[in-house]
């Protein structure tokens, strides 16, 4: 990665507050799990008694053990293992371990440091503004429609264009849950949404939407969201119902409006350059190990959201049924246009729109 690009996705990283979700949140600084023990589930399939690896990959994420981003890159050093017969291994650190944020651990991967990472489309789009596409809410209809155009065409090019434009390559797209609003007031319907004070993410893109649907699109830290509620600074947030749970966000924000505006995308990613150093076999013990390990992060990630919306019942929290989501969709759906466009992607949006028939 030359030094203009690292100081380009780090200086367009600050921008943006990470999201932490997927069933798992970030490990506190003094609560970083030594190293070597978060790796594990890992160095148990880095090899065996009879084989000494070849290559061995770095694996980094910032969520705890039990994130569905744990399981996935757990999963993908245990296929590429297997796949490679005990010549290829990959480490996994997570809990921050190995860098708190995706600014870090992207950091290095510039340096050789770190070889994958967990991270999502908005933190690529810093890079490579058309992911952004992938940031948009209201994209798909269902799990099978999300699954249907991250494994197809538009996400084999969407990967490409990344490839093409920086020095990141997609191994799998990842989920990291479905979407809801959480709020101190109700909201059923477009009317009880208008002029809500609404924390959402800070791309300019993703708050159009929401400011065209009435809401008052509002930028606030992660940390402080609780206490946002709390105290009035905002009125509503929005976050997977895994993440609801393990941060107690029902606590303060009681009301889950189950708009299941954005079924996450997330991906796992390796360094351009590490892959390019890999012999062709090599290669394709990775492509294939993640390959394996994406449906194994895909079916834990949708357990978590399961398990998660009746244990915030179970602790009060109140679900609510959206009455006109299909009003939202439609006002929402000019706002994407447009964005699409902007960005140059309109063709893959239509394609996306295309395979929710």
């Amino acid at each position: 990665m030359d030094m203009k690009r690292i100081f380009g996705v780090l200086l367009s990283a600050l921008m943006f507050v990470n999201l932490v979700g997927c069933g798992g949140s970030a490990a506190p600084e003094s609560s970083a799990v030594p190293a070597g023990s978060t790796a594990a589930p890992a160095s148990s399939a880095a090899g065996s008694a009879e084989v000494t690896p070849e290559v061995t990959l770095i694996g980094a994420h910032v969520n705890s053990d039990d994130s569905s981003f744990n399981v996935g890159m757990v999963a993908f050093a245990d296929a590429l293992k297997e796949v490679s017969g005990g010549k290829m291994a990959l480490e996994v650190h997570g809990n921050g371990e190995l860098g708190g944020d995706e600014t870090e651990l992207v950091q290095k991967m510039a340096t050789g440091t770190v070889d994958v990472i967990a991270t999502s489309p908005s933190f690529l789009a810093s890079s490579v503004a058309e992911m952004d596409l992938f940031s948009m809410p209201f994209l798909y209809t269902s799990v099978d429609h999300w699954k249907e155009v991250t494994s197809g065409e538009v996400g084999q090019t969407m990967a490409q264009l990344l490839e093409e434009k920086s020095d990141f390559r997609i191994t799998a797209y990842w989920m990291c849950g479905i979407r809801s609003i959480f709020s101190t007031k109700e909201i059923h319907n477009m009317s009880d949404l208008k002029g809500v004070k609404i924390r959402v993410h800070s791309s300019e893109n993703v708050q159009a939407i929401w400011a065209a649907l009435g809401a008052q699109p509002t930028s606030l830290a992660y940390n402080e969201l609780y206490s946002g509620l709390q105290n009035k600074v905002i009125d509503a947030a929005e976050n997977d119902l895994g993440n609801i749970l393990l941060q107690k966000f029902y606590e303060a924000g009681p009301y889950i409006a189950l708009s299941q505006h954005d079924y996450a995308t997330r991906m796992c990613v390796i360094s351009k350059a590490k892959y390019d150093s890999l012999t062709d076999e090599q290669k394709a013990w990775v492509d294939q190990a993640a390959e394996i390990s994406r449906e194994k992060q895909w079916e834990y990630d949708l357990s978590l959201t399961e398990k998660a919306q009746k244990d915030i019942e179970a602790a009060g929290g109140t679900f609510i049924e959206v009455e006109d989501i299909d009003q939202w969709i439609a006002t929402a759906t000019p706002v994407i246009e447009s964005v699409a466009e902007k960005l140059g992607v309109s063709e893959q949006y239509a394609k996306i729109v295309e395979l929710s028939k």
